[in-house]
């Protein structure tokens, strides 16, 4: 049987993906009486942002927006273009000279390579031609990307022999840039047949973090592309929502 502490940071972790639970189901799951599960959620909610419902109890997550439409990478450049320097900045430092990494699409991504410091060696691999280009300029850099059809409003190739590429590789790094994340649903995406490519690059990568502004959280999109515990670490601007903070620390992600 599990310890209180354990029962209840599981507990904790389903009422943050679930966005609710029952005492009843809770007890037959844990094999402890009700009572004893009134009590857990009691605890949970004089000590994290949990509301007691009869009979169980759920999380207020507030309003969830929705970003279905594709945008433009041009637009997306000038959207929250403070927090996402600021986020480049801090996925930089964890760049050590001679590593391989990777960057999908987008334009928090892109940032990344104007603030890398004492770097002499460093292969980047990457699903999008503007990073790709942005790259080459750069003297110490090897750029791989496969091919494919390039859609022009991200500038990220797809398809199944850009995938047969990619898995080539071994990545000490992926830096997955999201259009929309959430709790339930994990990061999403609004453009299906680039998310297979998405997924080859955290597949092949020992290390993965997610790198998204504010302005992404508690937002559903056409379809998941991956799971939030998948993750080594959240790259996130000051206004990193609380409930997604205990997510992370419940599930030993780190907050940068």
């Amino acid at each position: 049987m599990l310890t209180n502490i354990k029962r209840r940071k599981d507990i904790l972790n389903l009422i943050l993906k679930l966005g609710s639970v029952k005492v009843t189901a809770l007890a037959e799951q844990y094999e402890v009486n009700e009572v004893t599960i009134r009590r857990d959620l009691k605890y949970l909610s004089e000590n994290n942002n949990i509301k007691l419902a009869y009979g169980g109890a759920y999380i207020d997550e507030g309003k969830t927006c929705y970003s279905i439409a594709e945008i433009h990478l041009a637009n997306k450049r000038l959207q929250h273009f403070e927090e996402k320097q600021m986020i480049a900045r801090k996925a930089a430092k964890l760049i050590k000279d001679g590593e391989t990494i990777a960057l999908n699409a987008g334009s928090t991504v892109e940032y990344i390579l104007d603030y890398l410091e004492n770097i002499t060696r460093l292969n980047i691999i990457t699903l999008c031609v503007h990073v790709a280009v942005k790259a080459a300029n750069i003297p110490y850099v090897s750029v791989y990307m496969p091919g494919g059809k390039l859609r022009n409003s991200s500038g990220a190739f797809c398809g199944a022999d850009s995938e047969n590429f990619l898995r080539k590789f071994s990545v000490d790094k992926c830096f997955l840039g999201v259009a929309a994340v959430n709790l339930k649903k994990g990061v999403m995406h609004p453009v299906l047949e680039e998310i297979a490519n998405n997924r080859v690059l955290l597949d092949i990568a020992e290390q993965k973090y997610m790198v998204s502004d504010s302005s992404k959280f508690d937002c559903v999109s056409l379809a998941s592309m991956a799971e939030l515990e998948e993750f080594n670490g959240f790259i996130v601007d000051d206004k990193f929502p609380d409930v997604y903070k205990e997510f992370a620390e419940l599930n030993n992600i780190e907050i940068i």
